[in-house]
């Protein structure tokens, strides 16, 4: 779980050394020397408007489809383009990411924010919405709990596998042949974002899909846990997380209350129906 810690108007000095908690995997995505012609791929993807393919690519550059077939595959590891298939690219996870950072907010949070605010107001805690982001999940909104002391998380900061919940519930909906694809790159990253175990990991993920909910104890020391609960929208396709933080002292030998868990699918129920989902969640 990506996350900073505010207490009253205190901050968090600045280090050289980047918490392990604040930072995106990065092993494997190597370096991008031909930065002129990367932003030509990612300019002529935007103003296309839609899936483009290599060919497309190619000619658009006037270089070989090998060559373009190259470039696209650097630009996929580094998150700027995403490819569905055979149907083509498409801009990528980490530019969403920055224009998160950049725009504030998406038409996502607009059409969500009422039951997300409901949710933070009725428990008292900090809430989080998030979106898919390649195997992990990104920030999107974060309503701040009231107290002085509480989890402050900033929108655009990724929340990565295999710990945090958000980013479970976020690979556990994905289609099964997406979760597959996105598998052999989770067991290869760097220690402390890898997948150790996939048998293991494989069968916490299928009880994620009976109970449709995730949560973690404080993995950091920071005196907080998460649970997380999926959104889902017209073609009951994950469209968002809603994460809640948790002081350590409400999480009990079985994990979070029962009636919180049930605050925060009722949630996702409102949030899906917003969406057009006809999704029926399991509320106790």
């Amino acid at each position: 779980m990506i996350y900073l810690l505010r207490m009253s108007q205190q901050t968090l000095p600045e280090s050289n050394d980047r918490d392990p908690r604040r930072q995106a995997p990065t092993e494997g995505l190597g370096k991008i020397e031909a930065v002129a012609t990367a932003t030509a791929i990612i300019d002529f993807l935007a103003e296309r408007g839609r899936k483009v393919s290599v060919q497309d690519v190619a000619t658009m550059l006037g270089i070989t489809k090998s060559r373009a077939s190259r470039h696209l595959a650097n630009l996929e590891l580094l998150g700027l383009v995403g490819r569905q298939g055979s149907r083509g690219y498409e801009l990528g996870w980490r530019l969403v990411r920055w224009g998160h950072i950049a725009a504030g907010r998406l038409d996502l949070v607009t059409l969500l924010d009422e039951h997300i605010v409901a949710l933070a107001r009725d428990i008292g805690l900090t809430v989080l919405l998030c979106t898919d982001a390649g195997g992990d999940a990104v920030v999107v909104r974060s309503i701040p709990a009231p107290q002085a002391i509480h989890i402050d998380v900033k929108p655009g900061l990724v929340l990565s596998l295999p710990h945090s919940p958000s980013a479970r519930i976020a690979f556990a909906f994905q289609s099964r042949e997406r979760r597959e694809k996105l598998l052999g790159h989770l067991c290869a990253r760097e220690p402390n974002f890898r997948i150790a175990d996939r048998n293991e990991f494989m069968v916490q993920i299928a009880d994620i899909q009976r109970h449709y909910v995730c949560w973690t104890r404080d993995k950091f020391n920071l005196g907080h846990g998460a649970v997380a609960a999926p959104v889902f929208d017209q073609d009951e396709q994950l469209r968002a997380v809603v994460t809640v933080m948790i002081p350590s002292s409400e999480l009990g030998e079985r994990g979070p209350p029962r009636p919180l868990i049930d605050a925060l699918l009722r949630c996702c129920s409102l949030c899906s129906r917003r969406l057009n989902s006809r999704f029926q969640f399991p509320v106790g």
